[in-house]
């Protein structure tokens, strides 16, 4: 190698995803890159000893609620503590993007309503920096975190955002409705998300007032 890098992993037993056997070998890290497995000659600026541990790639958590917390912490807790290096958020039709200043308490009564996380934690945290999903997800690009993050764009937040009280008092779409829902969720993949996401009908499904969660449920 050129340069010594930046870490070496000594001696660990590998599980590189491909579905081969568990084998010995060290891993080289330069510029947060893997580059090179095997028998590694060059010393590492840090070296860690990984003698009869387990080495794999990072996990993906592809359902998650972290929607408010990545908003005020930089540590995406407990997943990064946990192996997980990529966390997917939006799930269940809920978030908080896109959102008119109207409509904050309501996206939050329903994240508490649905996933059960505290309404003052979520009240107090969340700076309301945006409106639209992409001002969102630029606003998080500003921040650094301790895990990669990716977000869906939440359906009830959507539905919401487009069709206000009617929205949220489970009245059917209108075509305008939906041409204009369309149009949200097209800016959303510029934007890096990834997807437009659903809820499943679930009876635990309600807000805080104790009304089903059916924004995401109907188009």
């Amino acid at each position: 190698m050129a340069s010594n890098p930046d870490l070496v992993i000594r001696g660990g037993n590998i599980a590189d995803g491909l579905g081969g056997e568990l084998f010995e070998a060290d891993v080289a890290i330069s510029n947060g890159r893997i580059t090179e497995v095997g028998r590694v000659s060059g010393k590492g600026k840090e070296e860690i000893d990984a003698r009869g541990k387990l080495v794999t790639p990072g996990f993906v958590d592809v359902h998650t609620h972290y929607d408010g917390q990545v908003t005020w912490s930089h540590d995406i807790t407990p997943s990064s503590q946990n192996g997980v290096t990529t966390a997917i958020m939006g799930n269940c039709g809920v978030g908080f993007a896109p959102c008119r200043p109207q409509d904050h308490q309501r996206l939050i009564q329903l994240m508490e309503g649905v996933e059960d996380i505290p309404e003052p934690v979520l009240s107090a945290g969340i700076p309301w920096a945006w409106e639209s999903f992409p001002d969102y997800m630029d606003w998080l690009s500003q921040r650094n975190f301790d895990m990669d993050i990716g977000a869906q764009l939440p359906h009830a937040a959507l539905r919401v955002y487009v069709m206000g009280e009617r929205g949220a008092r489970r009245d059917p779409s209108t075509a305008e409705d939906n041409k204009a829902m369309a149009a949200c969720g097209r800016s959303g993949p510029r934007r890096r998300a990834r997807l437009l996401n659903l809820a499943h009908p679930q009876p635990s499904h309600l807000d805080r007032r104790f009304h089903p969660d059916v924004e995401s449920r109907r188009g």
